[in-house]
């Protein structure tokens, strides 16, 4: 009987007991989550993004919004955010919700954050220069290192193997790979502050050999219809020619250049191909805004003669398109001499690309150069 007795109470003890441990386990699942917030806003701190957006109020009662912040922030941490000025955004982003789960499980979340870090070679170079510059830098530097850290995760949405990046303060252009090897290093002239380049990303999908320019309408009425009014031959001048909405060509002479406007304009200009054409002997088509490439140009010299390299209607000149262009390619179409043969009355060539080459402009004030080191460029466009 006492046996008996001893055992029911052992029972009883044993039940109690496992009631009392499996509560304390759920209740240390449940309190266990709020830590993992908080170390991971910490992390995240310290790589430069704001975290006042991830903060639960009642993180210890409310689980549900506690695991929806902690996942969100991951995401910001792999993935960053779409920069706030980007206008135009043709690629494919991909964000993986499997490795967000996956890291927001993790028992030390700051430790799979951390294994998980981006290998890009320029993002570790200027997060380590963010850390030394936080003690001698403005809140207005900080600040520009920090997009441009964030702009280095939002590549992570992509998964390109190699891509193109032009910032547009550094007028500057270079290839990269996944891992951040810096290919093809180049200066380049981009839109003036009245006609600003826009930030996008997109596809580079064709190079196209002595090209027309097709004038857009801007540009047309605005600066070259005056001219025309002013003395005809300026179009022989430029080797344009006029065509209507037929694309055949007119006779400037058979308009009545009085009567010319904006309203009543039904034609085009269209600049003939040569040495002299203004998008030079290689465009490179993009699917980005309309009217807006990569191209060579028939004033070279600029890019040794001034460091004003601000001053085109929008488009992208690049130092060295024949090496551009044989790289994106894959073979070498274009030899060295192409310059010098510089042939005229060409038909523009196309030459699809194997597959399309992910192109990104950027605005970013503050980057590491080709050395490592931590530069800040002028804010151009005033976006600051």
């Amino acid at each position: 009987m006492t046996q008996r007795t001893s055992f029911t109470l052992g029972i009883g003890a044993f039940l109690s007991l496992t009631i009392f441990f499996s509560s304390c386990k759920k209740e240390e699942r449940t309190n266990t989550l709020p830590r993992q917030l908080q170390a991971a806003r910490r992390f995240a701190d310290s790589i430069g993004i704001d975290t006042t957006h991830y903060i639960v109020a009642s993180a210890q009662a409310d689980t549900v919004a506690a695991r929806a912040a902690l996942e969100k922030l991951i995401t910001e941490i792999h993935y960053g955010h779409k920069p706030a000025s980007q206008s135009f955004a043709k690629l494919p982003e991909k964000v993986d919700a499997e490795v967000i789960g996956k890291l927001a499980q993790s028992v030390d979340v700051v430790g799979a954050l951390k294994t998980d870090a981006a290998t890009f070679a320029p993002y570790q170079a200027l997060l380590a220069r963010y850390n030394e510059a936080k003690k001698t830098a403005s809140p207005t530097q900080l600040n520009e290192i920090r997009e441009t850290l964030n702009f280095y995760r939002y590549l992570n949405r992509f998964g390109a193997e190699k891509f193109i990046v032009v910032n547009i303060p550094a007028a500057r252009l270079a290839v990269f790979d996944k891992t951040g090897k810096r290919e093809l290093p180049m200066d380049v002239i981009v839109g003036k502050a009245a006609k600003a380049t826009p930030r996008f990303n997109c596809y580079l999908t064709e190079i196209v050999a002595y090209p027309y320019w097709n004038v857009p309408e801007g540009i047309a009425m605005k600066e070259i219809v005056p001219k025309v009014k002013e003395n005809l031959s300026y179009l022989d001048s430029q080797n344009m020619e006029i065509l209507d909405r037929r694309e055949q060509p007119v006779d400037p002479e058979s308009i009545d250049w009085s009567s010319v406007s904006a309203a009543n304009f039904p034609y085009r200009f269209r600049q003939r191909s040569g040495c002299n054409n203004s998008l030079g002997l290689i465009k490179f088509v993009l699917n980005g805004p309309p009217a807006i490439y990569l191209h060579d140009t028939n004033a070279r010299e600029l890019f040794d003669q001034t460091t004003d390299h601000w001053r085109s209607h929008g488009c992208i000149r690049v130092e060295r398109p024949v090496e551009l262009a044989n790289f994106v390619l894959g073979t070498p179409k274009f030899d060295q001499g192409f310059y010098n043969r510089c042939l005229t009355d060409q038909t523009p060539s196309s030459f699809k690309l194997p597959k399309p080459y992910p192109v990104f402009v950027t605005y970013n004030l503050a980057d590491v150069d080709e050395q490592g080191q931590l530069v800040y460029y002028k804010d151009v466009y005033k976006k600051s």
